[in-house]
């Protein structure tokens, strides 16, 4: 909402971007994941970035940011400076990194946002690694630290503009 303050327009580009990130980017990670309800119809998306995979060839690059135009060329700056402070907070640790969990309201609080998580944590414990998220809703950290995520840093981008940054160690294997 801070970049895209307009619902309409911010609805129109959220779906271009997430067309366009899926099939570009994380279809050869392999990497996402989608949670049915018992209808059959989506009812939730989650997309990771598995360790050592964040950095965007130039394709891919193109294929997160044309989705934005031309709705986002006024909030260049805005968004630039937020990549900026995110990036300059991410763990330096091999990790896998949540960039999206999406549930769509009425599918959500009946377990598809833990089913869709279950995936990349299950890889990241049997990897040995971490898994690192930021969060734009302070109401998701308990739901986070249900699955072990742990609140480390909370980033003020602005007045009334602020991610919680989360880390979850790996488990255990026995």
């Amino acid at each position: 909402m801070w970049l895209l303050p307009d619902d309409r327009v911010r609805a129109r580009v959220e779906r271009r971007q997430y067309r366009s990130v899926v099939r570009h980017i994380f279809v050869s990670r392999r990497s996402g994941w989608i949670s049915l309800r018992d209808d059959g119809e989506a009812a939730g998306g989650v997309l990771w970035y598995p360790p050592g995979t964040k950095r965007h060839s130039f394709r891919e690059t193109l294929a997160e940011s044309i989705p934005f135009l031309p709705a986002g060329l006024p909030h260049l700056g805005k968004a630039t400076r937020l990549q900026r402070m995110v990036v300059s907070n991410w763990p330096k640790e091999p990790h896998w990194y949540l960039s999206v969990l999406s549930v769509s309201p009425e599918s959500q609080r009946q377990g598809h946002g833990g089913a869709l998580l279950e995936p990349g944590l299950a890889k990241a414990d049997r990897q040995g690694v971490g898994c690192w998220l930021e969060t734009q809703r302070e109401s998701n950290i308990p739901f986070y630290a249900r699955f072990g995520f742990k609140l480390l840093k909370e980033l003020e981008i602005e007045p009334e503009v602020r991610l919680w940054l989360m880390w979850r160690p790996p488990a255990c294997l026995a």
